[in-house]
């Protein structure tokens, strides 16, 4: 797992990185690639303010797994999303990433 508070420190952001599952490059270059997406989504959204962000790197079994679990769909997905916190009713929700 990588702590990562925006090692670039061009965005605010706490991420962080979870390997679960597959064969994947070098944490280093997971957090390099995800620092870069995540500059990308904040200059493309003009977002601000500090945000949290965790990131899990998994194959087609154990994600096919989490989606049969949490979503009832017995098949693999590109992404899983998941609050975290719930929904106020009709109040107004703080900027959210992912």
């Amino acid at each position: 797992m990588a702590d990562n508070p925006a090692s670039s420190g061009e965005t605010p952001v706490d991420i962080d990185i979870f390997v679960e599952a597959g064969d994947w490059p070098a944490e280093v270059e997971l957090t390099r690639l995800v620092d870069r997406a995540v500059a990308a989504a904040f200059a493309e959204t003009g977002a601000t303010g500090v945000s949290e962000l965790s990131i899990v790197f998994s194959d087609d079994a154990h994600i096919r797994t989490l989606n049969t679990e949490w979503r009832g769909k017995d098949k693999p997905t590109n992404v899983l999303s998941f609050p975290a916190f719930p929904f106020p009713k009709g109040g107004k929700l703080p900027p959210m990433l992912g």
